[in-house]
């Protein structure tokens, strides 16, 4: 009988282990009206090199005379993560999906500098001969947006950008009092010491996606609650795929941003989309850019910092009427 009960805990132990993210992810969600997520195919791809010695791997997609539309998303994600906005945009805009340095199918990176990523955005524009294009960016992506956009203000039809600090972002996240303390006692050593040991970060990583844990992590951080299960795992999978040392070399260059003193500079019209609970960048701080950029406004929607996921469609309705209006 005892050994029958240590068997079956082993067992337990083991599944649990591989393939806790099932019951963690069915456990602290809810039921979504939208499909789920999944790799989409593109009509093709390339790799353009940079001036900072970067790599970016894009995909293209869309009719091939229609106005150009570059999509850039955030630290730690993909371009996987724009599976809801592709689906909405490829029949009508020439779509370029931007792996940041590091990120999905895009080499190791020589440089997550802001400044830098800016210039590799410039690099992939003047690569693929894009007119005037539309800029879209989530997080990161959105504060690449605003230093390209800063530094070429005239090459831009419009720019959209979700869920972006104009600074430091330690400063504008929730209870970022705390994060502020904390950055150079603790949080700058500890990511510096990640930086140091990729393959225990990584091994780590993929370990607590299949058990579960980097599933929790998502759901209190990223959104509010209203994502389905599929979503959850969708996201988790892609985070747990990102080489650790890339994401903390992320964090690390993303509290020297500012953008301050030159959201002025940005002269395109420009939506700026906040969430209600977005505990990583607060409402205010999208309110602060759509203010002060030249042709801003500024939009309010449900769910965290993923709402682009969590709820797509609210998302998608902002997106496309910003974009009938600007055409």
């Amino acid at each position: 009988m005892n050994r029958s009960l240590k068997t079956f805990g082993l067992v337990s132990a083991g599944l649990l282990l591989a393939f806790g993210r099932y019951p963690v992810s069915w456990l602290v969600s809810s039921r979504s009206r939208l499909a789920n997520p999944k790799r989409l195919k593109s009509n093709g791809h390339q790799y353009i090199k940079s001036p900072t010695g970067n790599t970016i791997y894009v995909e293209i997609e869309g009719p091939e005379n229609a106005q150009p539309l570059v999509l850039i998303h955030g630290l730690n994600g993909s371009r996987e993560q724009w599976f809801y906005q592709r689906s909405m945009l490829r029949e009508s805009y020439r779509l370029i999906i931007v792996d940041l340095p590091g990120h999905g199918k895009s080499p190791a990176p020589a440089s997550l500098a802001v400044k830098d990523l800016a210039r590799d955005l410039a690099a992939v524009i003047s690569a693929l001969s894009l007119i005037k294009p539309i800029l879209y960016g989530h997080s990161l992506g959105a504060m690449t947006v605003m230093e390209y956009c800063s530094t070429y203000p005239n090459e831009v039809k419009a720019t959209i950008l979700q869920h972006c600090s104009y600074t430091n972002p330690y400063t504008t996240c929730q209870a970022s009092w705390l994060m502020q303390y904390l950055q150079e006692p603790v949080i700058r050593p500890y990511l510096k010491y990640a930086k140091r040991h990729p393959l225990l970060f990584s091994w780590l990583t993929r370990m607590n996606y299949m058990n579960g844990l980097s599933i929790l992590f998502h759901r209190y951080i990223f959104f509010k609650g209203e994502q389905s299960a599929a979503q959850l795992r969708f996201i988790s999978r892609i985070a747990a795929f990102c080489p650790p040392e890339v994401t903390a070399e992320g964090l690390l260059r993303c509290a020297d941003f500012e953008m301050s003193a030159r959201l002025k500079k940005i002269i395109a019209p420009c939506l700026v989309i906040g969430a209600a609970d977005d505990r990583l960048t607060r409402a205010y701080a999208g309110k602060h850019i759509a203010k002060h950029v030249k042709r801003g406004e500024y939009a309010l929607v449900e769910g965290g910092h993923l709402s682009l996921i969590e709820h797509a469609d609210k998302v998608n309705d902002l997106v496309a009427g910003f974009l009938a209006r600007n055409k």
